[in-house]
């Protein structure tokens, strides 16, 4: 037997092993944090992005939520940065640009769809949320978790009234201070939430900025409401430039109908286009950019609504002008720039600011990114209005992922007291001069090196937004990475409102083969989670950045995680209890720094018996349990290779369950290889492919001479089928708008039945992929990741941002309430409504005064009379195809 290199990681990983055995955690960790602050030189978080990710010493729990070993110090870290491009860089190959408005129109060509499609057998079977809803959180001081939320809003009317915006699951609302919550934007497009303000002036108005600028999911524009956040349509004409990404939006406080956005385009690979601040002074309509450049952050004065202050990290290289902080006296019509910055664009740059409503003349600003190879972070004040400033250097908090979670906030009673959020919340009472950590996930050591210890902490880390209880310095709200909490106490402790949100970014999912209730998968910092019982609960069995996972479908106790470029463990008692680490990227022959792993790789087992297979830019197989791994190939490449576009990664497998001998691969570029010898001779099958980004192939479960690819990406046709082995290819894509395909599924009760999980929900094909039609009743539009399924016909789908759904038999329509105006607008909530749904108000059908339609909700529009209202009780029903709901009495 080889023997294995040991080094001072490996000693002090067995020294903690037996000193958790013996009980002592806390010895354990002390030793582990004195090496680990020796070292901190070599690993200092400013000296890369690589040292600028999150290292967390995560401990793998069991059901009792004790740690049972240690494992290696590995994926703990978290590369927003390449995360971000991962997401993004295969929807935009080979181009460096998104289509304009391009998830949009494949939205209203879905919506053509359901309209002119008839109704088939299918039509009875819908999705049905099963969760996470919440998630218990591996670190008991967090309270239960969710997924990512970006924005936070209070009415300044109903403090009770709270707005949150997630990252890819749309707006969500509370009329009870965020003790419960529900979607109210799933009859939009657009889920990514950027940034949302309450017009102070008239509170039932409210605005949304679209998009995701810390992944980089773009958004189409502005969203508006008129009832508090109730219902929302989108706005912005093409003045205001889609997709892009709002990173900040404000209402002029004396006028509703005057906005100003901060947007900002960031593409893939260091690929910037900037764009700018924006005006609209008619409630959101039509936009005019007064300043250019990758603006971050706009703020208003609240002392003198005519003042704004805007940051830019770039400006095109051509504009006579600087990044930095930048004034304008007029409203935004004119800037002078009374700050200057300069950052690499390409390396996510940041600004944030903020203005204290207890004096104006006092400013604040938090700023950094990458000159070169040295990392830079500084804070700054001002105290008269931009014309000196202090630099109050940043030794007293943590910059660690600036760019993803930063922002500044001022107390409005207090000017020297700030809020900046970054992996934890700090709070400075002296005007920046020394800083308090409130959430305390992370340790200083000093000289910038932090360390992570999640048992302390009292929310989730990674924050994103903020927002104070009006009139209340006190009570104010957190969104980070694990949902929202809430402070009555200034941050002395924190509640967790996440219990009634279904957020969490799965990447990938697996499923018992024969026990409905046991459901595995990994997340975007929520690391992988289990379902237990038939609930909608599920557990944190594995934290930080989770991504795909395998089954053992001789012995489901076995149970494979995979984290981030090639990292795989393995856990016994059907997920609960950690075993050790498998592999990472040097078990596959890569180095640490930048290996040639795609940032989630593809793994996966054959259905049939205990191998595994995972890829790199080869393929590599485990048949015992993971303790040894082999490239069958050699050094077979089965990538385009490094070239100029990039360095290509195999980013789909593939096997055929009726001879585990056929094998089929996708790359990041476009190519396609099989193998019928399990991978020791390779072929080509590229020819009659589009060059994009593979994201699935899946073969026929009897006959593996037939196979389908998926590839992402726009301008294509996304799925392609090959019946002699990928000797030829054919487009299979008819009735598929032109969006990307992100996973695919045979149905295992019917081969000719195939499901495609795109960015705008699921289609089905029920003839071999011939046509396709939309499948995604009960689904919002969000981005389908993965599949799963029983061979006794369960599916589920895993979603990024809105949890995990199952195909149900559809449910009859409920009115569970109706509001209505006295005017023209009436709004029936309740469930199991469809695009189908018709409404009778008083016996008489008013469908053709219907406008917006989700699974939870209905909007009519018109007057009382034509709405066949009267003085009264008046009944109102939904019938759809799935049955009639019951009689709702409205009195009026």
């Amino acid at each position: 037997m080889a023997m294995r290199r040991i080094n001072s990681r490996s000693i002090l990983s067995l020294i903690c092993a037996l000193l958790i055995a013996a009980g002592d955690l806390s010895f354990a960790r002390s030793h582990i944090e004195a090496a680990t602050k020796k070292r901190s030189t070599l690993r200092h978080q400013r000296s890369s992005t690589k040292h600028r990710a999150k290292r967390k010493k995560n401990l793998p729990l069991n059901s009792s939520k004790r740690p049972v070993s240690l494992p290696r110090e590995m994926s703990e870290q978290e590369d927003t940065e390449a995360r971000s491009d991962w997401f993004l860089s295969q929807r935009l190959y080979p181009s460096n640009t998104l289509p304009e408005d391009a998830r949009r129109r494949a939205w209203e060509s879905v919506s053509r769809m359901r309209t002119e499609s008839q109704v088939t057998p299918a039509a009875s079977r819908a999705w049905r949320a099963i969760g996470p809803s919440p998630t218990i959180s591996a670190f008991r001081g967090w309270g239960v978790t969710s997924g990512r939320i970006n924005a936070i809003a209070l009415s300044p009317a109903h403090a009770q009234i709270v707005l949150i915006g997630s990252a890819t699951g749309g707006i969500w609302r509370s009329t009870d201070s965020g003790a419960s919550f529900v979607p109210v934007t799933d009859d939009q497009v657009d889920l990514a939430v950027g940034s949302i303000a309450f017009s102070k002036s008239n509170p039932s108005i409210v605005y949304a900025g679209m998009g995701d600028a810390k992944v980089g999911y773009l958004g189409s524009g502005v969203l508006k409401s008129t009832d508090e956040g109730r219902t929302w349509s989108r706005v912005s004409n093409n003045s205001l430039p889609a997709p892009g990404t709002i990173s900040k939006i404000e209402v002029d406080p004396a006028d509703s109908n005057r906005l100003y956005v901060a947007q900002y385009l960031r593409l893939a690979d260091a690929k910037t286009t900037s764009s700018g601040v924006y005006v609209s002074a008619d409630g959101g309509v039509n936009w005019q950019k007064t300043l250019t450049g990758g603006a971050r952050d706009v703020v208003i004065d609240a002392a003198n609504p005519r003042t704004i202050y805007a940051g830019l990290v770039r400006v095109e290289k051509e504009a006579d002008a600087t990044p930095g902080i930048y004034r304008s006296t007029d409203r935004g019509a004119t800037w002078t720039n009374i700050y200057a910055l300069s950052y690499d664009a390409g390396r996510r740059p940041d600004v944030k600011m903020a203005v204290t409503p207890a004096n104006a003349q006092v400013i604040y600003c938090y700023a950094g990114g990458f000159i070169g190879s040295r990392f830079e972070a500084r804070f700054v004040v001002s105290t008269n209005g931009g014309a000196t400033w202090m630099d109050r250097g940043t030794s007293g908090f943590d910059t660690a992922q600036l760019g993803y979670n930063s922002y500044v906030v001022a107390d409005p009673r207090d000017m020297n007291t700030v809020y900046l959020g970054s992996r934890d919340l700090y709070r400075t009472t002296d005007g920046g001069a020394t800083w308090q950590n409130l959430t305390g996930n992370f340790f200083n050591y000093g000289d910038g090196f932090y360390s992570y210890v999640p048992e302390n902490g009292k929310s989730h880390p990674d924050q994103h937004a903020f927002a104070f209880v009006p009139g209340s310095s006190l009570q104010f709200y957190i969104g980070n990475d694990g949902g929202i909490s809430k402070t009555f106490d200034g941050g002395r402790t924190f509640q967790s409102l996440n219990s009634t949100l279904t957020l969490s970014m799965f990447i990938g999912i697996a499923i018992h083969p024969t026990d409905a209730s046991l459901t595995i998968g990994g997340t975007q910092d929520n690391g992988t989670q289990r379902r237990f019982a038939q609930s909608t609960n599920w557990r944190e069995v594995a934290p930080g950045d989770g991504g795909r996972a395998v089954i053992n479908p001789l012995d489901p106790s076995v149970v494979f995680f995979t984290g981030i470029r090639g990292e795989v463990a393995r856990y016994y008692d059907y997920g609960q209890s950690y075993d050790r680490h498998v592999a990472f990227g040097e078990t596959f022959g890569e180095p640490q720094d930048n290996p040639r792993i795609a940032f989630y790789p593809p793994f996966t087992g054959n259905e049939v018996d205990s191998t595994l297979y995972i890829g790199t830019w080869r393929l590599f197989t485990s048949t015992d349990l993971g303790n040894t791994w082999s490239a069958p190939g050699g050094d077979m490449d089965l990538t385009k290779g490094v070239n100029e576009r990039g360095r290509d990664v195999v980013t789909a497998i593939g096997i055929s369950r009726s001879d585990a001998r056929v094998i089929y691969t996708g790359s990041a570029q476009g190519r396609a290889m099989r193998t019928t010898d399990s991978g020791a001779t390779w072929t080509d099958v590229t020819r009659g492919l589009p060059d994009r980004f593979i994201t699935s192939v899946v073969v026929h479960p009897t006959n593996p001479q037939v196979a389908y690819i998926g590839v992402s990406g726009f301008n294509t046709t996304h799925i392609f089928k090959t019946t002699d082995m990928g000797a030829t290819w054919t487009a299979a894509s008819s009735g598929l708008p032109d969006i990307p395909v992100n996973a695919l599924l045979i149905d295992p009760n019917s081969a000719d039945t195939i499901y495609a999980g795109t960015d705008v929900g699921v289609f089905q094909s029920v003839d071999g992929g011939a046509i396709w039609r939309d499948f995604s009743k009960g689904l919002p539009p969000v981005i389908v990741m993965g599949f799963a399924a029983q061979s006794n016909g369960l599916i589920q789908a895993a979603t990024y941002g809105r949890g995990v759904y199952e195909i149900v038999a559809a449910e009859r329509p409920v009115i569970s309430s109706i509001t209505f105006d006295g005017k023209k607008r009436m709004t029936i909530e309740g469930s199991g409504f469809d695009e189908d749904s018709r409404v009778l108000i008083n016996g008489e059908d008013r469908t053709d005064f219907l406008r917006s339609v989700s699974d939870t909700s209905l909007r009519v529009v018109g007057k009382s009379k034509k709405l066949s209202l009267k003085e009264g009780d008046n009944s109102v029903q939904v019938i759809n195809s799935n049955g009639a709901s019951n009689v709702f009495t409205l009195k009026i």
